[in-house]
């Protein structure tokens, strides 16, 4: 192995290499569209994050009227209102409208009545 290395190296040397190049043809330039527009490498985010906490914890967590867990949880959702609702058996419901914004993070924590 060391022998091919000096024979390389002595090949370069004497400008005489026997090694072959590989050729890449040139790739073809192709146009961007005209309405093409550069896009940021971070895009906005399009949802937005509530975190739902309750005292006691574990209560049943609705959004617009539709369960998605159990307090403490977090729920990322598409902008605009939302109507929260919290409930326990036992306790009285809970519930709160929030406008939710693109990006945001929002805790909301219920505390429960008997």
């Amino acid at each position: 192995m060391a022998d091919k290395f000096f024979e390389q190296v002595e090949e370069e040397l004497a400008r005489n290499p026997s090694q072959k190049i590989a050729d890449k043809p040139e790739a073809a330039h192709i146009e961007a569209p005209p309405q093409a527009q550069p896009t940021s490498l971070k895009e906005a985010p399009q949802t937005g994050a509530v975190t739902v906490v309750s005292t006691p914890e574990g209560a049943d967590v609705s959004v617009d009227g539709d369960f998605v867990g159990n307090a403490p949880s977090t729920v990322k959702l598409s902008p605009g209102k939302h109507k929260f609702g919290v409930g326990l058996s036992g306790f009285k419901p809970w519930s709160r409208e929030l406008t939710v914004v693109s990006g945001s993070e929002v805790k909301l924590n219920a505390v429960l009545e008997k």
